[in-house]
């Protein structure tokens, strides 16, 4: 059995009252069946408790929220049954969000959701590009011989995305405009049996010009169709679609190819261009392995530019407002696109089937708004 994670996994534990967004307030909160019969035969008054405050539908158990948090949330943002019944007796996504987990037969990837600050925290503490490590457990493989052959081979072409995310010699736009010079080729395996584009090589994909910049009204058009698209998805309140109606609002400078520029210029000041690669390290690490179910390589690899491309924009707009763009705003920004898009279902398969029936205009509107970060 190989246990594969992040060198900063570990390092992990929940803050607690001092999160700033709590994880037990604003979205539902399933209960495992096993969990939940447990709660309902307890005894006494926490036992009553629990009790009236276990909503069941068939099938699925889950905490009854009030005014959208959870009911054994108190005021001190702290979990009473932690407190009354210990860390042992919480429920399966209470025990481990943020991590995630990724099963393939002797093959296990673990990590830490952004959607939570503390997780986001490790991520940008060092700017050193992200590493794995990995444990090996002498356990019989449950893989079938070339379902394993599969998993190594998925595995060696992420191996050959992150070296071109964590390569500094060029910008991060760049480096995912390298990524989208590849994807007319993704049914022939990503990486490994296409020979690697060069960098400057704008004849190998005639539709995709690599050095080519968009002219204003190209990158203007480019920006609104993202931000409609991900203004339009669900939402857990009316924080996101006003959000992404402010970008809409203020896109004139948000394309200021001068205004970015400042910006990058002050982010490089700050040393803080890294995080950007980091965040989209963890977007492939997170949902590059799913191609082993979906064959969808081109959703994931679009999903990671426009996420960056969005976020980029998010970043814009708050700089151009505050003259300063601090960590804790890159916390709260990324933490507000993680629960919006990444934890609904209905919104990452929203995405999936733009890939589908928008992919021309998917990809050509994530490779222009790439330009806007080189």
């Amino acid at each position: 059995m190989k246990y594969h994670k992040p060198s900063f996994f570990d390092q992990f534990k929940c803050i607690g009252s001092a999160c700033t967004d709590t994880c037990c307030a604003g979205w539902e909160i399933e209960v495992d069946e096993t969990t939940a019969q447990g709660y309902l035969a307890e005894k006494g008054a926490f036992g009553d408790r629990l009790r009236r405050e276990i909503g069941s539908e068939p099938g699925e158990y889950f905490f009854k929220l009030k005014n959208n948090r959870c009911p054994f949330l108190n005021k001190e943002n702290l979990c009473d049954i932690f407190i009354n019944l210990g860390e042992d007796r919480l429920c399966d996504i209470c025990r481990e969000h943020p991590r995630f987990y990724n099963w393939f037969g002797d093959y296990t990837e673990v990590g830490l959701g952004l959607c939570c600050e503390e997780a986001e925290r490790l991520l940008f503490s060092d700017s050193k590009p992200l590493t794995f490590v990995e444990e090996v457990h002498t356990d019989a493989s449950d893989l079938l011989d070339d379902e394993s052959e599969e998993c190594e081979q998925m595995l060696e072409e992420r191996k050959a995305i992150f070296t071109i995310l964590q390569n500094r010699k060029k910008n991060i736009g760049a480096r995912l405009k390298r990524l989208l010079l590849q994807l007319p080729y993704a049914d022939e395996m990503l990486l490994l049996t296409v020979p690697i584009l060069e960098w400057d090589d704008p004849e190998s994909i005639p539709k995709l010009d690599y050095n080519a910049k968009p002219s204003t009204n190209t990158l203007k058009s480019s920006a609104l169709f993202l931000i409609r698209f991900f203004g339009g998805m669900e939402s857990l309140d009316e924080t996101w679609p006003s959000m992404m109606k402010e970008l809409e609002q203020n896109i004139d400078s948000l394309i200021d190819v001068d205004k970015a520029a400042e910006f990058i210029q002050f982010m490089k000041g700050e040393n803080r261009l890294y995080e950007y690669e980091h965040i989209a390290v963890y977007l492939v690490y997170r949902y590059y392995p799913e191609i082993l179910f979906d064959g969808q390589i081109e959703a994931k690899i679009l999903f990671a530019a426009a996420s960056i491309c969005l976020l980029f924009l998010m970043d814009l707009q708050c700089f151009q407002e505050n003259g300063v763009y601090t960590q804790q705003d890159r916390i709260e920004l990324v933490r507000r696109f993680s629960k919006e898009i990444e934890y609904c279902p209905e919104n990452m398969e929203r995405f999936e089937k733009c890939c589908t029936e928008q992919y021309e205009d998917l990809l050509n509107s994530m490779f222009n708004l790439c330009s806007l970060t080189e």
